[in-house]
């Protein structure tokens, strides 16, 4: 089952890391604007995931901005481009720039290319999980930072959620016996360029960095939707996010919004019983945390 898991997470870096040039996206972002090429069957579902996302959050999460991660430097330490190199590598940005049909796939613009930094490790989470589930195994844990998925027959687990403002301690804990929690930030990979602060996760909507206000974390039962969401809400921020969250069945999350030395936290009410404030083992210093305030994300 291990040996499946690992295999599993090495089948979808072959098609999905844009890190790697001989990856099937990678080919595929290669390719003239224009040209209809045929794709495997495994990455027209990948693709066709992540544009389910891309629409139902208003573009929050978009896969398609290569150009502007290119343009921002983001992959090579950062950089603060010019106006104009933001709006055009915005105007080449947007998932609408790709064009699937059955079997295949058309790059309208040749400055346009899918990232997989918001979607792919979810999809690895999933395929490593199922197949070594269909392995044998009863109970998998994969733990890809950032990203837990937890699938089959298992006990009820701790999964610590970082303080967005030192990753070192906890703030809080979820108790979790199967599905996905993922969490979005720019704490871990925020960049400074030019005395400006350039976090990773930038906001397709207006080809800026998203602002640093805290990070979010998501909880669903699947770890693809996992990984989207919580891209979509961070670049959302907290108020936005919670509204988007009202009458979306199977999705929980807590926002930890910093300002000023504190944190407010904030939950839906899907999470209450099993998501509790770290105890004093955690030895988290008196800097004004507040309580879980909890929101009703339901239909009723």
């Amino acid at each position: 089952a291990s040996q499946g898991l690992v295999a599993a997470v090495g089948n979808v870096e072959s098609r999905l890391s844009t890190w790697r040039a001989d990856s099937e996206l990678s080919r595929l972002n290669g390719i003239a604007a224009g040209t209809r090429v045929g794709i495997s069957q495994q990455l027209e579902s990948n693709l066709r995931e992540a544009g389910h996302w891309w629409a139902e959050t208003g573009a929050a999460f978009d896969p398609g901005i290569a150009s502007l991660v290119s343009t921002w430097g983001l992959r090579v330490g950062g950089r603060w481009p010019s106006g104009p190199e933001r709006v055009a590598a915005l105007a080449a940005a947007g998932f609408q720039n790709l064009v699937l049909q059955s079997g295949a796939a058309t790059r309208l613009r040749d400055d346009f290319g899918v990232e997989e930094g918001a979607f792919g490790k979810g999809v690895a989470l999933r395929e490593a999980s199922l197949t070594a589930l269909e392995a044998g195994a009863r109970c998998v844990v994969a733990d890809f930072g950032g990203q837990v998925e937890i699938r089959g027959e298992c006990p009820e687990r701790p999964i610590n959620i970082a303080d967005p403002r030192d990753r070192d301690r906890y703030l809080a804990v979820l108790s979790l016996s199967r599905g996905s929690v993922a969490t979005s930030g720019n704490s871990e990979r925020g960049m400074t360029v030019d005395g400006h602060p350039v976090g990773h996760l930038l906001d397709p909507r207006t080809g800026l960095p998203v602002p640093n206000w805290g990070s979010v974390t998501v909880v669903a039962n699947d770890a693809v939707t996992a990984d989207c969401v919580a891209t979509a809400l961070y670049v959302m921020g907290p108020q936005q996010g919670a509204e988007w969250l009202r009458g979306r069945e199977g999705l929980d999350a807590v926002f930890f919004e910093a300002s000023r030395g504190s944190v407010t936290i904030t939950a839906t009410v899907g999470l209450r019983g099993r998501l509790k404030l770290s105890d004093d083992d955690v030895a988290i210093p008196e800097d004004g945390i507040p309580g879980i305030a909890w929101f009703n994300n339901q239909n009723e």
